[in-house]
Protein backbone atom coordinates (compact mmCIF):
# COMPACT_ATOMS: atom_id res chain seq x y z
CA UNK A 1 0.00 0.00 0.00
CA UNK A 2 1.17 3.54 -0.68
CA UNK A 3 -0.18 5.18 2.46
CA UNK A 4 -3.13 6.63 0.57
CA UNK A 5 -6.44 6.57 2.46
CA UNK A 6 -10.06 7.00 1.45
CA UNK A 7 -11.18 10.63 1.67
CA UNK A 8 -14.40 9.52 3.38
CA UNK A 9 -13.75 6.52 5.62
CA UNK A 10 -9.93 6.59 5.78
CA UNK A 11 -9.60 2.97 4.60
CA UNK A 12 -6.14 2.18 3.15
CA UNK A 13 -6.23 2.17 -0.66
CA UNK A 14 -4.01 1.40 -3.62
CA UNK A 15 -2.21 4.48 -4.92
CA UNK A 16 -4.24 4.56 -8.16
CA UNK A 17 -7.60 3.44 -6.78
CA UNK A 18 -10.48 5.49 -8.08
CA UNK A 19 -13.10 4.07 -5.74
CA UNK A 20 -12.90 2.92 -2.13
CA UNK A 21 -13.51 -0.78 -1.62
CA UNK A 22 -14.99 -0.15 1.84
CA UNK A 23 -17.51 2.64 1.27
CA UNK A 24 -17.54 3.00 -2.53
CA UNK A 25 -16.59 6.71 -2.47
CA UNK A 26 -14.82 8.10 -5.54
CA UNK A 27 -11.28 9.32 -4.94
CA UNK A 28 -10.35 12.68 -6.51
CA UNK A 29 -6.81 11.60 -7.43
CA UNK A 30 -7.66 8.08 -8.62
CA UNK A 31 -6.75 6.63 -11.99
CA UNK A 32 -9.66 6.98 -14.43
CA UNK A 33 -9.16 3.77 -16.38
CA UNK A 34 -7.34 0.52 -15.75
CA UNK A 35 -7.26 -1.76 -18.81
CA UNK A 36 -8.05 -4.20 -20.27
CA UNK A 37 -11.71 -4.79 -19.38
CA UNK A 38 -12.28 -4.75 -15.64
CA UNK A 39 -13.16 -1.41 -14.11
CA UNK A 40 -11.79 -0.07 -10.86
CA UNK A 41 -15.21 0.55 -9.33
CA UNK A 42 -14.21 -1.30 -6.16
CA UNK A 43 -10.72 0.15 -5.89
CA UNK A 44 -9.24 -3.19 -6.95
CA UNK A 45 -5.56 -3.71 -7.55
CA UNK A 46 -6.40 -6.62 -9.85
CA UNK A 47 -7.42 -6.55 -13.48
CA UNK A 48 -9.29 -9.07 -15.56
CA UNK A 49 -7.27 -11.79 -17.26
CA UNK A 50 -6.13 -11.02 -20.77
CA UNK A 51 -4.35 -12.84 -23.56
CA UNK A 52 -1.03 -11.49 -22.38
CA UNK A 53 1.12 -13.98 -20.48
CA UNK A 54 1.15 -13.61 -16.69
CA UNK A 55 4.15 -11.96 -15.08
CA UNK A 56 7.09 -14.16 -14.21
CA UNK A 57 6.57 -13.69 -10.49
CA UNK A 58 3.62 -12.18 -8.61
CA UNK A 59 4.29 -9.03 -6.64
CA UNK A 60 4.84 -9.50 -2.96
CA UNK A 61 2.62 -7.44 -0.72
CA UNK A 62 -0.95 -7.13 0.55
CA UNK A 63 -3.49 -8.98 -1.53
CA UNK A 64 -6.66 -7.40 -2.88
CA UNK A 65 -8.87 -6.49 0.05
CA UNK A 66 -12.01 -8.03 -1.44
CA UNK A 67 -10.19 -11.29 -2.10
CA UNK A 68 -8.39 -11.37 1.24
CA UNK A 69 -11.23 -10.35 3.52
CA UNK A 70 -14.30 -11.08 1.46
CA UNK A 71 -13.41 -14.76 1.05
CA UNK A 72 -12.07 -17.63 3.08
CA UNK A 73 -8.55 -18.10 1.85
CA UNK A 74 -6.00 -20.87 2.02
CA UNK A 75 -2.25 -20.25 2.09
CA UNK A 76 -1.95 -21.64 -1.44
CA UNK A 77 -4.16 -18.87 -2.84
CA UNK A 78 -1.98 -15.99 -1.73
CA UNK A 79 0.63 -14.26 -3.81
CA UNK A 80 2.91 -14.00 -0.80
CA UNK A 81 3.71 -17.10 1.25
CA UNK A 82 2.09 -17.27 4.66
CA UNK A 83 4.43 -16.74 7.55
CA UNK A 84 5.03 -20.09 9.25
CA UNK A 85 3.54 -20.55 12.67
CA UNK A 86 6.17 -20.20 15.41
CA UNK A 87 4.37 -19.87 18.72
CA UNK A 88 6.05 -17.79 21.35
CA UNK A 89 4.99 -18.46 24.95
CA UNK A 90 5.08 -14.79 25.82
CA UNK A 91 2.63 -13.98 23.00
CA UNK A 92 0.12 -16.56 24.15
CA UNK A 93 0.11 -15.22 27.69
CA UNK A 94 -3.35 -14.27 28.86
CA UNK A 95 -1.92 -11.37 30.85
CA UNK A 96 -0.94 -9.51 27.71
CA UNK A 97 -3.82 -7.80 25.85
CA UNK A 98 -3.89 -8.61 22.15
CA UNK A 99 -5.61 -5.45 21.00
CA UNK A 100 -8.40 -3.09 21.92
CA UNK A 101 -11.31 -1.75 19.94
CA UNK A 102 -9.78 1.69 20.28
CA UNK A 103 -6.58 0.64 18.51
CA UNK A 104 -5.97 2.47 15.26
CA UNK A 105 -4.88 -0.72 13.49
CA UNK A 106 -5.26 -4.41 14.17
CA UNK A 107 -2.04 -5.92 15.49
CA UNK A 108 -0.83 -9.26 14.14
CA UNK A 109 -2.68 -11.85 16.21
CA UNK A 110 -0.43 -14.77 15.30
CA UNK A 111 0.34 -16.76 18.45
CA UNK A 112 -2.60 -15.42 20.46
CA UNK A 113 -5.60 -17.38 21.69
CA UNK A 114 -8.99 -15.72 21.21
CA UNK A 115 -11.66 -16.39 23.83
CA UNK A 116 -9.79 -19.50 24.94
CA UNK A 117 -11.09 -21.21 21.80
CA UNK A 118 -8.94 -20.29 18.80
CA UNK A 119 -5.16 -20.46 18.70
CA UNK A 120 -4.15 -18.12 15.90
CA UNK A 121 -1.33 -19.65 13.84
CA UNK A 122 -0.59 -17.31 10.93
CA UNK A 123 -1.99 -14.44 8.89
CA UNK A 124 -2.94 -15.51 5.38
CA UNK A 125 -4.51 -12.32 4.03
CA UNK A 126 -5.25 -8.70 4.87
CA UNK A 127 -7.28 -5.87 3.43
CA UNK A 128 -9.14 -2.68 4.21
CA UNK A 129 -11.81 -4.40 6.34
CA UNK A 130 -9.56 -6.68 8.36
CA UNK A 131 -7.47 -9.82 8.12
CA UNK A 132 -7.83 -13.55 7.66
CA UNK A 133 -5.87 -15.97 9.84
CA UNK A 134 -5.29 -19.68 9.93
CA UNK A 135 -6.21 -20.86 13.42
CA UNK A 136 -6.77 -24.01 15.42
CA UNK A 137 -10.04 -24.52 17.26
CA UNK A 138 -8.43 -25.93 20.36
CA UNK A 139 -11.27 -27.99 21.81
CA UNK A 140 -12.28 -29.49 18.46
CA UNK A 141 -8.75 -29.84 17.09
CA UNK A 142 -9.75 -28.57 13.65
CA UNK A 143 -8.14 -25.91 11.46
CA UNK A 144 -10.34 -22.92 10.68
CA UNK A 145 -10.12 -19.58 8.94
CA UNK A 146 -10.70 -16.57 11.21
CA UNK A 147 -11.95 -13.38 9.60
CA UNK A 148 -11.09 -10.56 12.01
CA UNK A 149 -12.56 -7.10 11.65
CA UNK A 150 -10.27 -4.07 11.92
CA UNK A 151 -11.08 -2.22 15.17
CA UNK A 152 -11.62 1.04 13.32
CA UNK A 153 -14.11 -0.72 11.03
CA UNK A 154 -16.03 -1.98 14.06
CA UNK A 155 -17.04 1.64 14.65
CA UNK A 156 -18.71 1.83 11.22
CA UNK A 157 -22.34 0.76 11.64
CA UNK A 158 -22.67 -0.37 8.02
CA UNK A 159 -19.45 -2.39 7.99
CA UNK A 160 -20.33 -3.99 11.30
CA UNK A 161 -23.81 -4.69 9.99
CA UNK A 162 -22.40 -6.44 6.91
CA UNK A 163 -20.05 -8.47 9.08
CA UNK A 164 -22.92 -9.62 11.28
CA UNK A 165 -25.10 -10.15 8.21
CA UNK A 166 -22.55 -12.55 6.79
CA UNK A 167 -22.63 -14.57 10.00
CA UNK A 168 -26.43 -14.48 10.05
CA UNK A 169 -26.87 -15.47 6.41
CA UNK A 170 -24.16 -18.11 6.31
CA UNK A 171 -25.31 -19.75 9.53
CA UNK A 172 -28.61 -20.64 7.83
CA UNK A 173 -26.92 -22.43 4.92
CA UNK A 174 -25.80 -26.04 4.94
CA UNK A 175 -25.30 -26.77 1.24
CA UNK A 176 -21.95 -28.50 0.63
CA UNK A 177 -21.14 -25.88 -2.03
CA UNK A 178 -21.46 -23.02 0.50
CA UNK A 179 -18.57 -22.19 2.82
CA UNK A 180 -19.53 -23.20 6.34
CA UNK A 181 -19.51 -20.68 9.20
CA UNK A 182 -18.84 -22.19 12.63
CA UNK A 183 -18.83 -19.28 15.04
CA UNK A 184 -19.23 -15.52 15.39
CA UNK A 185 -18.13 -13.69 18.53
CA UNK A 186 -16.26 -10.79 20.08
CA UNK A 187 -13.34 -10.91 22.49
CA UNK A 188 -13.29 -8.95 25.77
CA UNK A 189 -10.84 -6.59 24.04
CA UNK A 190 -13.48 -5.82 21.39
CA UNK A 191 -12.11 -7.91 18.49
CA UNK A 192 -14.91 -9.13 16.20
CA UNK A 193 -14.21 -12.40 14.42
CA UNK A 194 -15.90 -14.97 12.26
CA UNK A 195 -14.79 -18.63 12.31
CA UNK A 196 -15.19 -20.48 9.00
CA UNK A 197 -14.04 -23.67 7.35
CA UNK A 198 -10.53 -23.55 5.89
CA UNK A 199 -10.50 -24.15 2.16
CA UNK A 200 -7.70 -25.77 0.18
CA UNK A 201 -7.61 -24.87 -3.46
CA UNK A 202 -7.77 -21.74 -5.61
CA UNK A 203 -10.18 -18.90 -6.14
CA UNK A 204 -11.89 -18.85 -9.52
CA UNK A 205 -10.17 -15.51 -10.12
CA UNK A 206 -6.82 -17.29 -9.80
CA UNK A 207 -7.98 -20.17 -12.00
CA UNK A 208 -9.11 -17.87 -14.83
CA UNK A 209 -5.97 -15.74 -14.56
CA UNK A 210 -3.56 -18.69 -14.57
CA UNK A 211 -5.37 -21.31 -16.66
CA UNK A 212 -7.00 -19.02 -19.20
CA UNK A 213 -10.42 -19.77 -20.73
CA UNK A 214 -11.90 -22.98 -19.39
CA UNK A 215 -13.28 -25.97 -21.28
CA UNK A 216 -17.04 -25.63 -21.96
CA UNK A 217 -17.96 -28.71 -19.94
CA UNK A 218 -15.78 -27.53 -17.06
CA UNK A 219 -17.62 -24.21 -17.16
CA UNK A 220 -20.97 -26.01 -17.07
CA UNK A 221 -19.96 -28.07 -14.03
CA UNK A 222 -18.71 -25.01 -12.12
CA UNK A 223 -21.93 -23.12 -12.89
CA UNK A 224 -23.92 -26.10 -11.66
CA UNK A 225 -22.07 -26.06 -8.33
CA UNK A 226 -22.67 -22.33 -7.92
CA UNK A 227 -26.35 -22.77 -8.75
CA UNK A 228 -26.64 -25.58 -6.20
CA UNK A 229 -25.32 -23.29 -3.46
CA UNK A 230 -27.44 -20.32 -4.48
CA UNK A 231 -30.54 -22.49 -4.74
CA UNK A 232 -30.54 -23.13 -1.00
CA UNK A 233 -29.87 -19.44 -0.24
CA UNK A 234 -32.67 -18.25 -2.53
CA UNK A 235 -35.10 -20.75 -0.99
CA UNK A 236 -34.40 -19.13 2.38
CA UNK A 237 -34.86 -15.63 0.99
CA UNK A 238 -31.14 -14.77 0.77
CA UNK A 239 -29.80 -13.00 -2.33
CA UNK A 240 -25.99 -13.03 -2.48
CA UNK A 241 -25.58 -9.81 -4.55
CA UNK A 242 -21.81 -10.19 -5.03
CA UNK A 243 -21.16 -13.26 -7.18
CA UNK A 244 -17.74 -12.79 -8.81
CA UNK A 245 -14.57 -14.88 -9.39
CA UNK A 246 -13.03 -13.82 -6.08
CA UNK A 247 -16.03 -15.21 -4.20
CA UNK A 248 -15.94 -18.62 -5.85
CA UNK A 249 -13.42 -21.19 -4.63
CA UNK A 250 -12.52 -24.46 -6.40
CA UNK A 251 -11.27 -27.32 -4.25
CA UNK A 252 -9.65 -30.53 -5.56
CA UNK A 253 -11.88 -32.79 -3.44
CA UNK A 254 -14.27 -34.49 -2.96
CA UNK A 255 -14.25 -34.04 -6.74
CA UNK A 256 -12.17 -31.87 -9.09
CA UNK A 257 -13.33 -28.23 -9.19
CA UNK A 258 -15.59 -28.72 -6.18
CA UNK A 259 -17.30 -25.34 -5.84
CA UNK A 260 -17.48 -23.27 -2.67
CA UNK A 261 -19.45 -20.01 -2.69
CA UNK A 262 -18.09 -17.41 -0.26
CA UNK A 263 -18.83 -14.05 1.29
CA UNK A 264 -22.48 -13.41 2.06
CA UNK A 265 -21.35 -10.17 3.69
CA UNK A 266 -23.63 -7.96 1.59
CA UNK A 267 -26.34 -10.57 1.11
CA UNK A 268 -29.85 -9.22 1.10
CA UNK A 269 -32.29 -11.19 3.23
CA UNK A 270 -35.78 -10.79 1.82
CA UNK A 271 -39.08 -11.78 3.34
CA UNK A 272 -41.58 -14.21 1.92
CA UNK A 273 -43.43 -11.39 0.16
CA UNK A 274 -40.27 -10.24 -1.62
CA UNK A 275 -39.67 -7.32 0.70
CA UNK A 276 -36.76 -6.78 3.04
CA UNK A 277 -36.85 -8.80 6.21
CA UNK A 278 -37.09 -6.91 9.46
CA UNK A 279 -33.79 -5.49 10.66
CA UNK A 280 -31.55 -2.45 10.26
CA UNK A 281 -30.90 -1.21 6.77
CA UNK A 282 -27.34 -1.77 5.62
CA UNK A 283 -27.37 0.72 2.78
CA UNK A 284 -28.22 4.36 2.57
CA UNK A 285 -30.89 5.56 0.18
CA UNK A 286 -29.68 5.29 -3.40
CA UNK A 287 -26.55 3.33 -2.46
CA UNK A 288 -25.82 0.17 -4.44
CA UNK A 289 -23.56 -2.58 -3.16
CA UNK A 290 -21.75 -5.19 -5.19
CA UNK A 291 -19.09 -5.38 -7.86
CA UNK A 292 -19.94 -3.31 -10.91
CA UNK A 293 -18.79 -5.80 -13.55
CA UNK A 294 -21.25 -8.44 -12.27
CA UNK A 295 -24.26 -6.32 -11.27
CA UNK A 296 -27.65 -7.03 -12.79
CA UNK A 297 -29.57 -4.17 -14.44
CA UNK A 298 -32.16 -4.17 -11.63
CA UNK A 299 -29.40 -4.05 -9.02
CA UNK A 300 -27.84 -1.04 -10.73
CA UNK A 301 -31.22 0.71 -10.86
CA UNK A 302 -31.93 0.05 -7.18
CA UNK A 303 -35.00 -2.05 -7.98
CA UNK A 304 -36.37 -4.93 -5.89
CA UNK A 305 -34.04 -7.94 -6.07
CA UNK A 306 -34.62 -11.66 -6.04
CA UNK A 307 -32.59 -14.74 -6.95
CA UNK A 308 -32.65 -13.87 -10.65
CA UNK A 309 -30.26 -10.99 -9.93
CA UNK A 310 -27.68 -13.56 -8.81
CA UNK A 311 -28.39 -15.56 -11.97
CA UNK A 312 -27.37 -12.56 -14.07
CA UNK A 313 -24.04 -12.42 -12.21
CA UNK A 314 -23.61 -16.16 -12.81
CA UNK A 315 -24.10 -15.45 -16.53
CA UNK A 316 -21.32 -12.82 -16.49
CA UNK A 317 -19.13 -15.27 -14.61
CA UNK A 318 -19.84 -18.09 -17.08
CA UNK A 319 -19.06 -15.78 -20.02
CA UNK A 320 -15.75 -14.81 -18.43
CA UNK A 321 -14.81 -18.41 -17.65
CA UNK A 322 -15.57 -19.54 -21.19
CA UNK A 323 -14.01 -16.68 -23.18
CA UNK A 324 -11.43 -15.26 -20.77
CA UNK A 325 -13.00 -11.80 -20.90
CA UNK A 326 -16.11 -9.98 -19.75
CA UNK A 327 -19.02 -9.67 -22.19
CA UNK A 328 -18.75 -5.88 -22.28
CA UNK A 329 -15.30 -4.54 -23.35
CA UNK A 330 -15.62 -1.08 -21.79
CA UNK A 331 -13.14 1.31 -20.22
CA UNK A 332 -15.05 3.34 -17.64
CA UNK A 333 -17.64 2.66 -14.92
CA UNK A 334 -20.17 4.76 -16.80
CA UNK A 335 -19.75 2.68 -19.94
CA UNK A 336 -20.07 -0.50 -17.89
CA UNK A 337 -23.37 0.66 -16.37
CA UNK A 338 -24.71 1.56 -19.82
CA UNK A 339 -23.64 -1.82 -21.19
CA UNK A 340 -25.44 -3.68 -18.40
CA UNK A 341 -28.61 -1.72 -19.06
CA UNK A 342 -28.65 -1.64 -22.87
CA UNK A 343 -25.97 -3.72 -24.65
CA UNK A 344 -26.75 -7.26 -25.79
CA UNK A 345 -23.49 -9.24 -25.71
CA UNK A 346 -22.46 -11.51 -28.60
CA UNK A 347 -22.76 -15.25 -28.08
CA UNK A 348 -19.68 -16.62 -26.29
CA UNK A 349 -18.99 -18.96 -29.22
CA UNK A 350 -18.44 -15.94 -31.48
CA UNK A 351 -15.66 -14.72 -29.18
CA UNK A 352 -13.82 -18.06 -29.32
CA UNK A 353 -14.53 -19.52 -32.79
CA UNK A 354 -11.67 -22.01 -32.37
CA UNK A 355 -13.49 -23.72 -29.49
CA UNK A 356 -16.40 -26.09 -30.04
CA UNK A 357 -18.93 -24.44 -27.76
CA UNK A 358 -22.18 -26.44 -27.58
CA UNK A 359 -25.09 -24.30 -28.83
CA UNK A 360 -27.00 -25.23 -25.68
CA UNK A 361 -24.30 -23.58 -23.54
CA UNK A 362 -24.50 -20.45 -25.68
CA UNK A 363 -28.25 -20.36 -25.12
CA UNK A 364 -27.98 -20.93 -21.37
CA UNK A 365 -25.49 -18.08 -20.91
CA UNK A 366 -27.33 -15.62 -23.15
CA UNK A 367 -30.57 -16.35 -21.30
CA UNK A 368 -28.83 -15.67 -17.98
CA UNK A 369 -27.77 -12.28 -19.38
CA UNK A 370 -31.24 -11.11 -20.38
CA UNK A 371 -31.83 -7.49 -19.34
CA UNK A 372 -35.33 -8.25 -18.04
CA UNK A 373 -35.23 -10.73 -15.19
CA UNK A 374 -38.52 -12.28 -16.33
CA UNK A 375 -36.73 -13.61 -19.42
CA UNK A 376 -33.98 -15.36 -17.45
CA UNK A 377 -34.27 -18.82 -15.94
CA UNK A 378 -36.98 -18.62 -13.28
CA UNK A 379 -34.70 -20.06 -10.58
CA UNK A 380 -31.60 -22.14 -10.02
CA UNK A 381 -33.60 -25.36 -10.37
CA UNK A 382 -34.46 -24.49 -13.97
CA UNK A 383 -30.85 -23.53 -14.65
CA UNK A 384 -29.59 -26.82 -13.22
CA UNK A 385 -32.06 -28.78 -15.34
CA UNK A 386 -30.67 -27.11 -18.48
CA UNK A 387 -27.11 -27.78 -17.36
CA UNK A 388 -27.88 -31.42 -16.57
CA UNK A 389 -29.22 -31.92 -20.10
CA UNK A 390 -26.08 -30.31 -21.50
CA UNK A 391 -23.65 -32.27 -19.34
CA UNK A 392 -25.38 -35.61 -19.94
CA UNK A 393 -25.28 -35.08 -23.69
CA UNK A 394 -29.05 -34.69 -24.20
CA UNK A 395 -28.47 -31.25 -25.72
CA UNK A 396 -25.60 -31.98 -28.10
CA UNK A 397 -24.46 -29.87 -30.98
CA UNK A 398 -25.41 -31.05 -34.48
CA UNK A 399 -21.95 -32.45 -35.41
CA UNK A 400 -21.92 -34.54 -32.24
CA UNK A 401 -25.45 -35.74 -32.92
CA UNK A 402 -24.53 -36.74 -36.49
CA UNK A 403 -21.49 -38.63 -35.26
CA UNK A 404 -23.61 -40.44 -32.73
CA UNK A 405 -26.20 -41.28 -35.39
CA UNK A 406 -23.57 -42.76 -37.74
CA UNK A 407 -22.06 -44.96 -35.03
CA UNK A 408 -22.99 -48.66 -35.25
CA UNK A 409 -25.89 -49.58 -33.05
CA UNK A 410 -25.13 -52.63 -30.93
CA UNK A 411 -27.53 -55.52 -31.36
CA UNK A 412 -29.21 -56.53 -28.18
CA UNK A 413 -28.42 -60.09 -27.16
CA UNK A 414 -31.33 -62.24 -26.01
CA UNK A 415 -31.57 -62.55 -22.29
CA UNK A 416 -31.21 -66.13 -21.13
CA UNK A 417 -33.94 -67.06 -18.71
CA UNK A 418 -33.65 -69.71 -16.05
CA UNK A 419 -35.29 -73.02 -17.08
CA UNK A 420 -38.82 -73.41 -15.82
CA UNK A 421 -40.40 -76.64 -14.56
CA UNK A 422 -42.85 -78.10 -17.15
CA UNK A 423 -46.51 -77.83 -16.36
CA UNK A 424 -48.28 -81.11 -15.59
CA UNK A 425 -50.09 -82.54 -18.64
CA UNK A 426 -52.37 -85.52 -19.33
CA UNK A 427 -50.61 -88.70 -20.47
CA UNK A 428 -50.33 -89.03 -24.22
CA UNK A 429 -50.74 -92.46 -25.94
CA UNK A 430 -47.59 -93.62 -27.66
CA UNK A 431 -47.60 -94.12 -31.37
CA UNK A 432 -47.49 -97.89 -32.15
CA UNK A 433 -44.35 -99.19 -33.78
CA UNK A 434 -44.33 -101.06 -37.10
CA UNK A 435 -45.43 -104.81 -36.91
CA UNK A 436 -48.02 -106.76 -34.80
CA UNK A 437 -48.59 -105.14 -31.42
CA UNK A 438 -48.01 -107.42 -28.42
CA UNK A 439 -51.51 -106.79 -27.06
CA UNK A 440 -53.11 -107.98 -30.32
CA UNK A 441 -51.05 -111.16 -30.28
CA UNK A 442 -52.13 -111.95 -26.70
CA UNK A 443 -55.74 -111.29 -27.62
CA UNK A 444 -55.57 -113.64 -30.59
CA UNK A 445 -53.94 -116.35 -28.51
CA UNK A 446 -56.64 -115.98 -25.86
CA UNK A 447 -59.40 -116.25 -28.47
CA UNK A 448 -57.80 -119.33 -29.96
CA UNK A 449 -57.55 -121.03 -26.57
CA UNK A 450 -61.15 -120.17 -25.77
CA UNK A 451 -62.37 -121.59 -29.09
CA UNK A 452 -60.34 -124.72 -28.58
CA UNK A 453 -61.84 -125.17 -25.13
CA UNK A 454 -65.37 -124.82 -26.46
CA UNK A 455 -64.73 -127.26 -29.25
CA UNK A 456 -63.19 -129.79 -26.84
CA UNK A 457 -66.19 -129.51 -24.51
CA UNK A 458 -68.66 -130.25 -27.32
CA UNK A 459 -66.74 -133.30 -28.36
CA UNK A 460 -66.70 -134.74 -24.91
CA UNK A 461 -70.42 -133.99 -24.40
CA UNK A 462 -71.33 -136.03 -27.41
Amino acid sequence: MSGKSCVKCQSPLDAKARFCGACGSEQPDGEAVRPPVRTVFQGSNSTAPSSAPPPAAPPVGPVRSQEAFGATLSPSSQSAPARPFQPTPARVSASRPVATAASAELADLSGHTLNNRYLVEAKIGEGGFGAVYRAKQTQMGRTVALKVLHPRMAKDAQVLGRFKREAQASSQLRNPHTVQVYDFDQTPEGIMYLSMEMLLGRSLHSVISNDGPLDPMRVARVIDGIADSLGEAHTQGIVHRDIKPENIFLEPSPSPDFVKVLDFGIAKIVGGDGGMASGPALTAAGQTLGTLEYMSPEQLMGAQLDGRSDLYAVGILAYEMLTGSLPFPVKTPGEMITAHLKTVPPAPSRMIPHVAVPPALDQIILRLLEKQKEKRQANTAELRTELAALISGAAMSRPLAMAAASAPIPVARPVQQAPMAPAPTAPVARRPKAGMPVGVIILIVGVVIAVAGIVGGLVLWK
